[in-house]
């Protein structure tokens, strides 16, 4: 391969829409790198963008610049800094309609996107799968694509399934179901760590994070609940430990304190004691790190927004925001 084969390897003028460029460009940026860190500028922000990034004397391996829209005589009157930007780093030149000719000579290559998103992710789905040796039926996609709304994190989440699997061929919906349960509940034991550190900008990330995610604003509220009672639960049994325990003993006193307990709910899961002993030592650590009247406060907060969900309004999301907010 020439030199010039190598740049233009690392250039792209992909064409797709604003609703899909996120998925696209995590889609292109593949080829490149597992975790692309993008820069992405557009109209009067792509000369700034270009010029300082190709100034700049050590860029990150998993930079992928992202011009979006960009003008071709713009870009003409950037050439000497594009061309050693793609040396460096990948740029992926995202137009939202069809291209000029003169764009397609700078990039060198033309993708055309798929604009349905179905079948956009179904193709990713079975390429990544491909490589692990994996099928997912047709029931497990349609529930993945019920659970995962942002295409940036689809990668990683499959990643999650196939170790989550194993050594089993097909992948099912019930494996779709339980990872992705397993991985809202990590999400809101960050969130309650966040919450701890009082990092109030992880935690809109975090509630952000969640609803793109398709989780809906009265789930998150249950979910809330649910955690905050079991915070308050696993805050009452601090005592049986003079320190905070690391897992193998908490797991042993754990499970000798549960067989010890006469109370059998129906609903375990509302429980700490019936939840697993990992996810339980989680709750734990996440416990010792807030006082208990902070639980109280943000259980009265979760208590006066059912309150006005149950009345309906049009400012759930935003109260709820608020609410974690106030914490």
């Amino acid at each position: 391969m020439t030199n010039r084969d190598h740049i233009m390897s690392r250039t792209m003028l992909a064409v797709g829409t604003k609703e899909n460029m996120t998925g696209d460009l995590h889609a292109i940026a593949q080829k490149w790198t597992n975790d692309p860190q993008f820069l992405v500028a557009t109209g009067k922000e792509i000369k700034a963008a270009v010029i300082n990034t190709a100034s700049t004397l050590f860029l990150n391996e998993n930079t992928v610049l992202v011009l979006v829209d960009p003008d071709s005589s713009l870009l003409g009157s950037l050439k000497s800094q594009l061309d050693a930007l793609k040396e460096r780093i990948p740029v992926i030149l995202y137009v939202t309609s069809p291209p000029s000719e003169a764009l397609k000579d700078i990039a060198g290559s033309v993708s055309l996107m798929e604009k349905d998103k179905t079948t956009r992710i179904r193709k990713n789905v079975l390429t990544f799968l491909k490589q692990y040796d994996k099928k997912m039926t047709d029931k497990a996609f349609r529930v993945l694509m019920e659970r995962i709304r942002n295409e940036s994190i689809l990668e990683s989440e499959l990643m999650k399934i196939v170790n989550y699997v194993g050594d089993k061929t097909n992948i099912d919906s019930k494996d779709i179901q339980a990872i992705v349960a397993e991985t809202h509940e990590d999400s809101f034991i960050t969130l309650f760590d966040a919450i701890a550190g009082m990092d109030k900008k992880e935690v809109l990330s975090i509630f952000e994070n969640l609803i793109e995610n398709g989780v809906h604003i009265l789930a998150i509220h249950s979910y809330l609940v649910r955690q905050i009672r079991l915070l308050l639960q696993a805050k009452d049994i601090e005592g049986l430990f003079k320190a905070p325990p690391e897992y193998p003993a908490f797991s042993r006193t754990f499970g000798k304190w549960k067989e010890d307990l006469e109370l059998k709910p129906l609903e375990k899961k509302h429980y700490f004691p019936y939840q697993k002993p990992y996810y339980a030592h989680k709750l734990s650590k996440v416990s010792r790190k807030t006082a208990k009247q902070v639980f109280i406060a943000f259980l009265e907060i979760l208590t006066m927004l059912d309150t006005h969900i149950k009345k309906g309004t049009r400012y759930d999301r935003i109260r709820l925001e608020c609410g974690l907010l106030e914490l």
